[in-house]
C-alpha cells in the first residue's frame, strides 16, 4: 500500500506532525509512506526511517493555480492508496484530488470537502496540533513523549563537532529569539535582562534575514558571550549544531520545537494563549506564557515583555534537574 502524506507548512508544524508519521507507520508497516511538502520544511524529515521518500516544492513551483495543478497531475504516477493532508488548506486537497489517489483524508475547510473522500470536522482550537493531526488516524499523543522522531546521521554530527571546535564553541546555550511573526519575536531589550551577568556562551540561530538583529543582540550584550550562526547554515545543519547545546531558550518558533524534539532540554516563550496548541513536544521542555494575565489575549509581545529575570533562571533550575 502506498500512503502521501501532505506536511504542514512551517518547520514548527513540521515538526509536530512527526508523531502521526511514526505512527501511521506503526500502523501500516508495510506501507510505502511519502511526505509532500514545501522544500524549506523537508530537512525536518529527512534521514526518518518511518518515510520511504520526499517530494518536496520551491516557493516557485507553488505559485500560481497552473502550477499547482502540474504538481497534482505529476503525483498520479506514485499511485497513491490514501493521501492525508496535514494543512487546512484548498490548495492541498486539489493536489490531492489531482493525484488521484483513492482515499483522500482531512479537515473540512475552505470549501474543499468535495475533494475528499474521508471529511473529518475540524476540531476545537484548544486540541494540540499534534493531537490534531493525530485524530485522522484515530489515535492521540502524550506531549511529554521520549520518542526519537529527529534523526541525524553519524556524518552530521561529526560536521557538527568539527563547526563547534572550529568557532571556539563549547557547552554551549541555543538562542532562538525570532519567530515568523515579528509579534512572536523576543524583544532584544528582554534578551539583555535575561543574560546580564551571565558567564556562559551562547550561540544565536536563524535565517539570512535575522542577522542584523542577531548583531544588534550582541552588540547590546558586549559583556556576554555570543555567537550568531544566522544566515550561515541550512535548516539541517543548524538541525546538527542544536543537537550539542546544553539547553535552548526559544521563542515559539520552528527550531523551538526542534529542539524539544531532539530532547534539548528547552525553555519556550510564548504568548496569545497559543501554547496550548502549539507547544513543542517532548519531556524536557518548559513553556513561559504569562496570557494569563488578560482574556481574551490576542497579542504577543505584551506577554513576552511580563516574563521576568526571575521566571528564567527558574526555569533554568528545573532544566538542570532533567541532566541529573
Amino acid at each position: 500500500m502506498k500512503i502521501a502524506v501532505y506536511s504542514p507548512n512551517w518547520v514548527g508544524d513540521a515538526t509536530l506532525s512527526l508523531p502521526f508519521i511514526h505512527k501511521l507507520k506503526e500502523k501500516n508497516i508495510e506501507s510505502e509512506i511519502t511526505v509532500v511538502c514545501k522544500d524549506w520544511v523537508a530537512p525536518v524529515y529527512h534521514n526518518n526511517p518511518n518515510i520511504d521518500s520526499i517530494v518536496s516544492y520551491s516557493s516557485n513551483n507553488l505559485k500560481g493555480l497552473f502550477k499547482t495543478i502540474k504538481n497534482g497531475l505529476d503525483l498520479r504516477d506514485k499511485n497513491f492508496d490514501y493521501f492525508y493532508t496535514l494543512t487546512d488548506s484548498f490548495r492541498s486537497a486539489l493536489v490531492m484530488w489531482l493525484s488521484g489517489a483513492k482515499k483522500r483524508i482531512g479537515y473540512s475547510s475552505q470549501l474543499r470537502s468535495p475533494l475528499l473522500t474521508t471529511v473529518f470536522t475540524l476540531p476545537l482550537l484548544e486540541m494540540h496540533r499534534t493531537n490534531k493531526y493525530l485524530n485522522l488516524i484515530d489515535e492521540s499523543n502524550n506531549l511529554n513523549t521520549t520518542e526519537n522522531y529527529i534523526f541525524l546521521d553519524e556524518i552530521e554530527y561529526n560536521w557538527a563537532r568539527k563547526k563547534l571546535s572550529e568557532s571556539n564553541i563549547i557547552n554551549f546555550i541555543a538562542i532562538f529569539p525570532f519567530s515568523i511573526s515579528q509579534s512572536r519575536t523576543i524583544p532584544t531589550n528582554k534578551i539583555k535582562e535575561w543574560l546580564k551577568d551571565s558567564t556562559k556562551q551562547y550561540v544565536i540561530f536563524g535565517t539570512k534575514s535575522n542577522v542584523n538583529e542577531a548583531q544588534k543582540i550582541i552588540n547590546q550584550n558586549k559583556e556576554v558571550s555570543i555567537y550568531s550562526f544566522c544566515g550561515e547554515l541550512t535548516l539541517r545543519k543548524s538541525i546538527a549544531l542544536i543537537s550539542f547545546a546544553e539547553y535552548a531558550l526559544a521563542a515559539d518558533s520552528g527550531l523551538g520545537h526542534i529542539s524539544s524534539t531532539l530532547e534539548i532540554p528547552t525553555i519556550s516563550f510564548f504568548g496569545a494563549k497559543r501554547s496550548k496548541a502549539t507547544k513543542p513536544i517532548g519531556q524536557k521542555n518548559i513553556v513561559l506564557d504569562k496570557s494569563h494575565r488578560c482574556d481574551p489575549c490576542y497579542q504577543n509581545q505584551c506577554c513576552l515583555n511580563e516574563i521576568t529575570i526571575e521566571d528564567v533562571n527558574n526555569s533554568i533550575k528545573r532544566l538542570q534537574n532533567f541532566h541529573n
